[in-house]
């Protein structure tokens, strides 16, 4: 192993007793600087800890940012575990609203744009009359004009009042022509009510449409509905607007530019229909009198490819004579699919799991390397038939089987780690263990809390890949899973040292010398060296702690094996840290010892 992945195992040990030298140093700091001490976002994460512990509520904002989206409280609240399950599709849409509606200048107007008092109007004469001016539309419609006088143009779209004005100008200054344009816009108020996220009064830009005004109001409760969304202008319904086919669809015809004193109303939600199993998007959505099992289909984006074409639908409706539930089968056939849908409905259809693209990578020392497709029920054994076996030089012992659901449960174990860390740094202070420290003195333990956040485990898993094994163990010759993936590195034939020792080295193997012969030949222990954690990480992933027998099976070594000599730790102020973030380290030198060996 190369000399660099032996200082990325040993970095990990080194972190632990760091701290306990530094503890040792003046001290001059009260408990709020260590705070300070470390990195933002540990330092919040330390805080919520605290006030937790003690009932405190208060909230500690360090970085102000002026944003113009805020997220609504449901949003906050269900990244906690308190997601709404039951809202339909659509409604997440939502999270982020608007906090201000920021009327632009730059916008372009459309000629079909409806003017209005309180719109600001640039005319620009030129010809005969090269002049300019800017007036606003009153209230009684009229726009003034020095030289030609009042002007009508309410009722009037932008490009009806530009053709009207230049005709207007040909005939009052002859030889004059005249060009119009939208200075500024007005602002319209809109009713935003029924079941709204926050039902209210909203001023907003004379451009705005329906979808604008639910962006900035924050579109609809969990009871609203987004499908029949109600426009009323003057005590009559306009419209009735779909979000789903602007949603889904990508449709903005029916998106209508809202006036003043324009009502939206959103209705409660009447028919929903649950979807799930093999679709594209499984939810639950809300659908509209008349609609049909197709439609529910194309609401949730079709089915899978691992779909068969002869599936059958699992429908489960409420019979409404006695009240419960009764599922039913149909086809994909027309005839079938124009059964109409009843509220509460749920549609389900099944996979095949044959038809999925399942596949596992094999590097190294394999006589025929690469990726290979994964059959119904393929084992380990099976894989390394289809590859040809192992090479000459192949050295199953340092086999690196790397899986992702196992890099998952490493990383949610990492993030515990980083969290019980955290804690210990509440209790430092907290419970005034440490009255003064220097501002060196938490850093290393902040450094590992942040290595614990950054780090990506490879998932490494221990296995035994020996041929006879494989052949006679069915335990060890287990099933593969998608996305698998075998290392099998050249046999080598040196053993590598690191951590408290005169010379970190790697050393040729000999089958002749045990652990402590070697940590001779490395120039044995430095005077900070704990001998009582001596770490042997083997080949195949695992770690153990060197412990002393009068015999020497404990010492025995194979080739690719790493010694890591730990570092003598004492307590901190009356709290051991180095208990807590030893059998942390084993894990990240055991992590790093699988890159090591992919690396190399």
């Amino acid at each position: 192993m190369k000399i660099k992945s032996l200082r990325l195992i040993y970095s990990f040990f080194a972190l632990t007793f760091l701290f306990t030298e530094l503890a040792t140093a003046e001290v001059t700091q009260a408990q709020q600087q260590l705070l300070d001490t470390l990195p933002p976002d540990q330092r919040e994460s330390v805080m919520q800890k605290m006030n937790q512990a003690n009932n405190i509520q208060d909230e500690i904002d360090e970085f102000v940012q002026e944003n113009s989206m805020i997220e609504r409280p449901e949003s906050k609240e269900s990244l906690s575990g308190e997601e709404c399950q039951d809202c339909i599709f659509g409604y997440d849409f939502f999270q982020y609203s608007p906090s201000t509606f920021i009327q632009t200048s730059s916008f372009p107007v459309p000629s079909n744009y409806l003017l209005g008092p309180g719109d600001k109007i640039e005319i620009i004469y030129y010809g005969s009359n090269n002049n300019s001016e800017e007036a606003y539309i009153l209230r009684n419609g009229n726009l003034v004009l020095p030289i030609i006088g009042p002007v009508n143009l309410a009722g009037k779209t932008y490009k009806e009042a530009s053709v009207f004005l230049q005709q207007k100008v040909k005939s009052q200054l002859i030889g004059t022509e005249v060009s119009i344009s939208v200075k500024e816009l007005r602002s319209i108020s809109v009713f935003v009510l029924g079941e709204a996220y926050k039902p209210g009064l909203y001023t907003i830009s004379g451009l705005s449409s329906i979808s604008n005004a639910l962006f900035v109001s924050g579109g609809v409760n969990e009871q609203g509905s987004l499908r029949n969304i109600e426009i009323r202008r003057e005590g009559a319904n306009i419209s009735t607007y779909d979000f789903y086919e602007f949603l889904l669809e990508g449709k903005v015809n029916k998106d209508l530019r809202l006036q003043d004193s324009d009502i939206i109303f959103i209705p409660f939600i009447e028919d929903r229909v649950m979807i799930d199993g093999a679709f594209k998007r499984p939810a639950v959505y809300e659908f509209k009198k008349g609609e049909t099992i197709k439609d529910a289909i194309e609401l949730a984006g079709g089915f899978r490819s691992n779909v068969p074409p002869d599936v059958k639908l699992e429908i489960s409706s409420i019979n409404i004579e006695n009240f419960d539930r009764q599922i039913s089968y149909l086809s994909l056939i027309p005839e079938d699919l124009e059964r109409k849908l009843q509220n509460e409905d749920s549609i389900n259809v099944s996979s095949s799991p044959k038809v999925l693209s399942k596949t596992v990578k094999l590097t190294g020392e394999f006589n025929r390397p690469g990726v290979y497709s994964l059959r119904q029920g393929d084992r380990v054994l099976d894989v390394i038939n289809r590859a040809g076996g192992f090479t000459a030089d192949a050295y199953d012992e340092g086999a690196v089987f790397l899986r992702e659901q196992v890099a998952i449960s490493q990383k949610d174990g990492f993030d515990r780690s980083a969290d019980q860390l955290e804690r210990t740094i509440v209790n430092i202070i907290a419970q005034g263990i440490l009255t003064e420290a220097s501002e060196a003195t938490l850093a290393p333990l902040s450094g590992l809390i942040k290595r614990l956040r950054d780090i990506k485990p490879v998932g490494r898993m221990v296995v035994n890949l020996d041929d006879l094994t494989l052949k006679t163990n069915p335990f060890h010759n287990f099933k593969l899973q998608d996305g698998d993936s075998i290392h099998i590195p050249s046999r080598p034939y040196s053993v590598s040292i690191s951590g408290e020792i005169l010379n970190t080295s790697t050393l040729a193997f000999n089958p002749e010398m045990d652990i402590y012969d070697y940590l001779d030949l490395a120039g044995g222990l430095t005077d900070t060296a704990d001998e009582d954690r001596i770490f042997v990480i083997s080949p195949n992933g695992t770690s153990r702690i060197l412990k002393r027998s009068l015999f020497n099976s404990q010492n025995y070594l194979l080739p690719g094996s790493t010694i890591v000599v730990s570092r003598k730790s004492r307590p901190l102020d009356g709290i051991n840290i180095a208990q807590i973030v030893t059998p942390i380290l084993a894990d990240l030198a055991t992590s790093a010892a699988a890159i090591a060996a992919l690396s190399d």
